[in-house]
């Protein structure tokens, strides 16, 4: 008897359990309101008629029992995609998606996520639908729900909040990894500006779209008011790269344009800070397209001044400062060595100044006088004295052209350097 009682019991616990709501599929926008709930839709658009791989993966996805548990309770809806889209097509997607408005992905196949108001706050496409396993396509549509609900519940706090409360929380909302922002970057960061005017969230900064971030910089380089231009852009580049409160895609911006600025303005001057500078933003992420280019910035634009290469319009223009020449140097031993500067081609002569060399930090050996190596040559040798094996040898030349340059200050001038004893 107490045996049937139990499973008498047990049956109609069961049959009372909550069942856990799967996506339903629907074709249209009308079929999808009488289902709808809170965790909005999920589409998946495919290309039709030009990529029958495309829909085959997104059917087979959509009846992946992973992603029908990770998609909550959101609605799932077909959207295929021509490859031209003609008027036809346009009217028959508006007839089956009504108000809903389809965004458009990089590339298909794509899984779409629009919130309950048709906000679209996530797109998962390329190799992250291609090439993953419907569990790990899952696990992305599930970590970017629970992203939207967290920004759905600070949006609702924020609508009943005033002042810098409400500056933080809608920055919060904003910051919500992985999804896109409750509406357009720039109308939240003014939202947060007013209601934060000191800035006391730090939002208003750290939400900056890096690109925007970036074209900051690169307006005051191109400024031409008095104290502003490409040496007070690096500058406020480097104070920015400083403060914590900026993401590492912002940094990454910071750093790119950065060493673009020095490689406009400095060439081959700026190697060093351009090595410097690549490492550094290839550090912060190795994976993402900054990362991965740091490597070619730092080949192609990092050697800067080396002895096969000699000088260039590039390194003999710009300001007068000490220039290290790059790569092995053929000065390992005591000895008296010629450093000799041959103009090869170009509209100007290489004033040179000085030459030294160090071991280590410490000045070695040292030729100072004025030459020049154009096609009339004049004191173009410079003699050091090596007393002992230099252990860390660094060959430092001083170049003066700023009598030598057109109107812009840029010198047209080539050599070769050669180093004999």
């Amino acid at each position: 008897m107490k045996k049937y009682t139990l499973s008498l019991l047990i049956a109609g616990l069961v049959m009372q359990a909550p069942t856990m709501a799967e996506p339903v599929l629907v074709d249209s926008y009308d079929a999808a309101q009488a289902v709808l709930q809170d965790d909005g839709y999920i589409l998946f658009a495919y290309a039709q008629g030009w990529d029958n791989n495309s829909s085959k993966i997104c059917r087979k996805l959509m009846n992946s029992q992973a992603v029908k548990q990770a998609a909550g309770n959101a609605v799932f809806m077909e959207v295929p995609v021509p490859n031209v889209l003609t008027d036809e097509f346009k009217e028959a997607q508006k007839a089956k998606f009504g108000k809903l408005a389809i965004p458009d992905a990089s590339d298909y196949p794509a899984i779409l996520m629009l919130t309950k108001g048709g906000r679209h706050y996530a797109t998962l496409c390329g190799p992250a639908v291609c090439n993953s396993k419907p569990q790990d396509v899952a696990k992305n549509i599930s970590d970017n729900l629970a992203a939207m609900r967290k920004q759905e519940e600070l949006l609702a706090q924020a609508a009943k909040a005033k002042g810098v409360e409400k500056a933080r929380l809608l920055g919060e909302a904003a910051s919500q990894p992985g999804i896109n922002p409750p509406e357009r970057m720039g109308n939240i960061i003014a939202q947060i500006k007013k209601l934060d005017p000191n800035n006391e969230t730090g939002y208003a900064r750290k939400l900056i779209n890096p690109f925007d971030l970036s074209m900051e910089i690169f307006g005051i380089e191109s400024s031409k008011d008095a104290g502003k231009g490409w040496q007070a852009a690096l500058s406020r580049a480097e104070a920015y790269l400083k403060d914590p409160v900026y993401s590492t895609e912002q940094k990454q911006a910071l750093y790119a344009i950065s060493i673009g600025i020095m490689r406009r303005h400095m060439g081959a001057r700026a190697a060093s800070r351009i090595r410097e500078y690549a490492r550094a933003m290839a550090s912060l992420n190795p994976d993402n397209y900054l990362g991965q280019s740091a490597k070619a910035v730092e080949r192609d634009w990092g050697l800067g001044f080396n002895l096969v290469e000699g000088w260039t319009p590039d390194v003999v223009s710009g300001p007068s400062e000490p220039l290290e020449l790059a790569g092995p140097l053929p000065i390992t031993t005591p000895g008296t060595y010629k450093v000799t500067f041959t103009y090869t081609r170009g509209r100007h002569s290489a004033n040179i100044r000085s030459v030294m060399l160090y071991d280590g930090s410490q000045l070695i050996a040292q030729d100072e006088h004025e030459g020049s190596a154009g096609r009339a040559a004049k004191d173009n040798v410079y003699t050091l004295t090596v007393e002992s094996s230099p252990k860390d040898p660094h060959l430092f030349i001083l170049f003066d052209q700023s009598k030598n340059c057109d109107q812009n200050g840029r010198s047209d001038s080539y050599g070769r350097i050669t180093i004999t004893r």
